[in-house]
């Protein structure tokens, strides 16, 4: 579980950091950055868990490199296609659309997690 948690809380922190540097707005619009691009950082930090070959089990280490580029794509998707749209909603005040994107993100997130967590990992 620790190789799990590591990388994800590492990827927080950057991201929290990040957004309270650049983020000019308030602290709620900082608070909400932060949780809209949280998926997204989730998913990269279990894309550095997948990295490493050593963290896999011996039935996934040879689809590594399927495992890297599937998660890759994911990432990507969910970054172009779903949190921009989202920012965007919520920057245009449409917070419903928003809301429901950040939660189909949320849920790509939850099974990309869920797969690494029970069936990759060792």
């Amino acid at each position: 579980m620790g190789i799990i948690v590591l990388p994800a809380l590492l990827v927080l922190l950057s991201a929290a950091l990040r957004v309270f540097i650049v983020n000019k707005s308030g602290t709620m619009s900082t608070l909400g950055d932060i949780g809209l691009g949280l998926p997204v950082d989730l998913t990269f930090a279990a894309f550095s868990i997948i990295i490493y070959s050593s963290a896999l089990n011996a039935t996934w280490l040879p689809h590594h490199a399927i495992l890297i580029a599937g998660l890759l794509l994911a990432a990507i998707f969910q970054l172009g296609a779903i949190y921009k749209p989202c920012k965007e909603y919520r920057d245009d005040g449409d917070f419903g659309k928003s809301f429901g994107l950040w939660f189909l993100n949320a849920v790509i997130t939850l099974a990309v997690f869920s797969f690494i967590g029970l069936e990759v990992v060792k």
